[in-house]
């Protein structure tokens, strides 16, 4: 018995020593509740709308009005010519709603809200007898319907890069350090800058690899129209490559001044959770509270997402996710730097 405790004591004694992973431990649950908890079900608001008045009349003015008093929308409200004569003559004015329903959350939520904007224009009025009004809404969807495996998919390659990183990029790192193999490096003449970009690069390659197979395989299990076409997969290729280096800049930024090699698997939850979940992976940012938005705005995640997404669901160029590949080569340089500063050629 007194052998098993010598052995209990020793476990206790090292777990003592690992004041991060005792932080991690308990906070994990905290921040999981936090962010899942405001992440998901959200009152979809503060979307955007594009007015196109090609009528000009009397209805038209009052649609603007209307258009104004409402929350904006992610889509574009069409008034067509000669929607004001047709109001008048109640010869079935019709408005034209044509919306991004790649999201079925923001879509359903756009056509409800065009939908109550509607029929607040119909409600009778003092003017009822010389305004009919008895307008109809035709909502246009741009893309065919888009499953929510589909949905899924873009967040789903960004977290095949993120793992690839942390078990290929920190996991690795911080081991090779606890056994020793990181001295070899620190009587080599290669500077701080080389070392960390070679192993930042290295750790590019496999979470490349690790997102190009998944992005393959993800595209044929979900039903994305053409995934084999070259050109998509060029630009997808590019889009996960600058992927991969902003998310190994951001983790060896994290983890250039570790040495305990339970840190980083003890931090691996927590950035899953607070690196994914707002980046609109799920569920669209515009339900999340303001803390969460200003999370997302900074997260890497969210423009390697929205990149994804735009390219795998919509089929767009590189005009569409230019502010995306952007930022990603501007976090990654950042961080590169950084952890290039903080790095240290001693033990």
């Amino acid at each position: 018995m007194y052998r098993v405790w010598a052995l209990i004591e020793r476990e206790l004694r090292r777990f003592r020593r690992s004041p991060t992973l005792m932080v991690m431990s308990l906070l994990f649950p905290v921040v999981q509740l936090v962010v899942l908890g405001y992440a998901f079900g959200g009152n979809v608001k503060h979307l955007r709308v594009g007015v196109v008045d090609q009528d000009h009349g009397l209805s038209a003015v009052k649609v603007r009005e209307l258009t104004r008093a409402v929350a904006g929308l992610n889509g574009v409200l069409l008034i067509p010519p000669e929607f004001s004569r047709k109001t008048l003559a109640n010869t079935d004015p019709r408005l034209a709603l044509i919306e991004d329903n790649t999201d079925n959350v923001v879509a359903s939520t756009l056509a409800a809200t065009a939908g109550g904007l509607v029929q607040a224009f119909n409600e009778p009025s003092v003017d009822a007898r010389r305004l009919p009004r008895q307008v109809s809404l035709d909502v246009i969807e741009i893309y065919p319907y888009v499953p929510y495996v589909q949905y899924l998919l873009p967040g789903s390659i960004v977290m095949a890069v993120f793992m690839m990183v942390m078990i290929g990029g920190g996991i690795i790192y911080i081991d090779d350090k606890a056994r020793g193999l990181h001295e070899g490096y620190l009587v080599t003449p290669v500077t701080k800058l080389e070392l960390i970009a070679g192993f930042n690069l290295s750790g590019a390659i496999k979470a490349v690899l690790a997102g190009t197979v998944l992005m393959l395989v993800g595209s044929l299990i979900a039903g994305i129209p053409d995934p084999l076409a070259p050109l998509r997969l060029l630009k997808l290729l590019v889009v996960i490559t600058v992927a991969a280096l902003a998310l190994v800049s951001l983790m060896f930024l994290l983890m250039v001044r570790v040495n305990d090699p339970l840190v980083p698997r003890a931090i691996f939850g927590v950035l899953n959770t607070v690196l994914y979940f707002p980046s609109g992976a799920v569920y669209p940012q515009e339900g999340f509270p303001a803390w969460l938005q200003a999370i997302a705005v900074v997260d890497p995640f969210t423009y390697a997402v929205h990149a994804l997404k735009s390219l795998l669901l919509k089929n767009t160029g590189f005009g569409a996710i230019s502010l995306d590949l952007a930022y990603l080569l501007a976090f990654a340089a950042v961080a590169m730097a950084l952890a290039t500063l903080l790095f240290r050629r001693t033990l």
